[in-house]
């Protein structure tokens, strides 16, 4: 009879996409977390740099941004309790986008001994981690889809350029309040006011499911028109935009419909009132979205 190899308790799983985190290529350094502090446009680190760390935001927010031929292009914003910059310290590869802050911003530095320790073997932080991973997946296929550089020049209307304004929150205040159309979802009526972004949109989810980390859970029966992470309000440079998160059906802002099956996937939102129909054409979940100046300003 052929002797069976005894695998070791220590051995790396024979696993080809997860051998890296227990066995990485380079050692694996020991010193404890720390903290590091940014502030408003300094720059964490660039495209092209070498990745040894990732970074746990504890407050603040982080622009991802990535340089194409038309020049630097936006991909996200991130804030308090996201993860960013863990891709190149796990595949040993370089950045692949810059990140700024935009306010002043905490982050807690992970190397991939505190990868393993701190987010992937804590449920608190995996889930949400996952949540953001998907949600960036997400958004690359639509990027792939709409062709970054076209949609983003029409879609922010050459905003791109201008500097980042860290008080922003203050400066103007956004509102959602329901309409007729979804008066029947909300009969005290629907007011709320936006203080963080990115404000995820998305179908609610009553069994618990994980990844339903949603700022407007929406109810919706079958067949769906709200897809579960459907839509998210965004807040970069000087204004606030609408990104389709590749729902199934769409989004319409102000009257244009955005979304994978159309040119557009983002849109912006104009000073005063603007409508979002969550969905297509005579979906319920209609809304407007009110941005004006703070009476604090």
């Amino acid at each position: 009879m052929q002797a069976v190899p005894t695998r070791h308790r220590n051995d790396a799983p024979n696993t080809p996409h997860l051998s890296h985190l227990t066995t990485p290529r380079r050692p694996i350094r020991s010193e404890p977390m720390h903290h590091k502090t940014f502030s408003p446009g300094d720059t964490i680190f660039r495209e092209g740099d070498e990745s040894e760390e990732a970074f746990w935001i504890v407050s603040g927010k982080v622009e991802i941004s990535m340089e194409t031929d038309g020049g630097p292009k936006v991909l996200t914003t991130l804030s308090d309790g996201e993860i960013f910059g863990e891709m190149g310290m796990i595949d040993d590869q370089p950045r692949s986008a810059t990140a700024r802050a935009l306010t002043t911003t905490e982050v807690e530095v992970i190397n991939e001994a505190d990868f393993l320790q701190q987010i992937v073997r804590r449920e608190d932080r995996l889930m949400p981690y996952l949540d953001t991973l998907f949600d960036r997946l997400r958004t690359a296929s639509a990027l792939l889809r709409a062709h970054l550089g076209k949609t983003w020049r029409e879609a922010r209307h050459h905003s791109t350029s201008a500097p980042p304004n860290p008080s922003h929150e203050v400066l103007d205040t956004l509102t959602i309040l329901s309409t007729e159309s979804s008066a029947a979802l909300y009969p005290e009526g629907l007011r709320l006011n936006v203080t963080r972004f990115p404000f995820r949109i998305g179908r609610r989810n009553d069994d618990g499911h994980l990844f339903s980390r949603m700022d407007l859970p929406l109810f919706d029966q079958r067949p769906f028109v709200v897809s579960r992470s459907h839509c998210r309000i965004e807040c970069q440079g000087a204004g606030y935009f609408v990104r389709d998160c590749g729902s199934v059906l769409g989004t319409i802002v102000n009257g244009v419909p955005i979304g994978t099956e159309y040119p557009n996937f983002m849109a912006s939102l104009t000073p005063g009132e603007n409508t979002i129909t969550v969905g297509p054409e005579g979906s319920p979940h209609q809304y407007r979205i009110i941005i004006r100046d703070s009476p604090s300003a």
